[in-house]
């Protein structure tokens, strides 16, 4: 596995730091808890040990923009073969979960907001994403063995979305410093994530061109409210709207939201947009429509 060096700069020469064991890795485990986007710059922290139906602990269990549960395990005591036999274990149990299991699990971990409602504040076009479709399996490690390595390149040859990430450890004095090093380079692994969004609905209907850049749409609960309630289609993705006289673009979502806080729609959910479909109507010269049934 790749290994960082550091230097440091003084006098203007270089001075190499030697690599120093990290003295434990309960300290990984914290740092990936307060800050999940050190190793998945898009996924939310779901919790830490979180109990399996079979009394194991998984480490951290975490979700990413795909919708994908991520199974973070850390290498301790173990040894190559049980550390992957144990995260694989994991993830067949994390397979099983449906969207009460993971608000239970939310629950446990003393979290008031359900899983839609995660998704949708930390995510552009959350209300498209389809939670736990697949899974993603993360060993992380101060240093990864090559057993370990070997069955982490394989698997991931072979379409299992697993990978392993080290931190490797340096100090000077009384400063330390990290490096993290990933086995498999991102842009290799993970590649189902594309093909999931290619498949949202919002997609489909600009693909199959029933939603065209020009059109207008409107967000219905607010007719008869006096305000505006209508948005121009300027673009084909995510932040797609734009309501007149504005320059800022908004995602279906995201402006739905703007709309019910705004205007307190209080028997809206403005982070739950996952039926919002019904809600929204194309303006059409021969009768709106709702993007539901279009």
């Amino acid at each position: 596995m790749q290994q960082t060096k550091i230097w440091k700069v003084s006098n203007d020469k270089l001075n190499e730091l030697s690599k120093s064991n990290l003295d434990l890795e309960e300290r990984i485990h914290k740092w990936i808890e307060n800050d999940i986007k050190i190793i998945l710059p898009d996924a939310i922290l779901l919790g830490s040990k979180i109990k399996t139906d079979h009394s194991k602990e998984i480490d951290l269990l975490a979700i990413d923009s795909s919708g994908d549960l991520v199974i973070i395990e850390l290498k301790r005591g173990t040894t190559p073969r049980e550390v992957i036999a144990q995260t694989l274990d994991y993830a067949a149990w994390v397979s099983t979960l449906k969207v009460d299991d993971i608000n239970s699990i939310l629950q446990k971990q003393g979290r008031t907001e359900t899983i839609y409602e995660l998704l949708n504040k930390n995510f552009e076009d959350g209300e498209e994403i389809e939670i736990n479709e697949n899974q993603k399996l993360l060993i992380v490690a101060s240093d990864i063995d090559g057993i370990t390595e070997r069955v982490v390149s394989y698997l991931s040859s072979k379409g299992l979305n697993i990978n392993a990430v080290t931190f490797n450890y340096y100090k000077d004095n009384n400063t330390e410093f990290i490096a993290r090093n990933f086995l498999i380079k991102r842009d290799d692994i993970f590649i189902s994530d594309e093909n999931k969004r290619s498949g949202r609905f919002i997609t489909k209907l600009f693909s199959e061109g029933k939603l065209l850049v020009g059109q207008k749409v409107k967000y219905s609960p607010l007719d008869n409210k006096g305000v505006n309630n209508i948005a121009e289609i300027t673009r084909k993705g995510s932040k797609c709207l734009k309501i007149t006289g504005t320059d800022e673009t908004f995602s279906f979502s995201g402006l739905r939201k703007k709309f019910i806080l705004e205007n307190n729609l209080t028997e809206y959910n403005p982070y739950f947009p996952y039926n919002q479909w019904s809600e929204w109507e194309l303006i059409d010269d021969s009768g709106n429509k709702k993007l539901g049934e279009i």
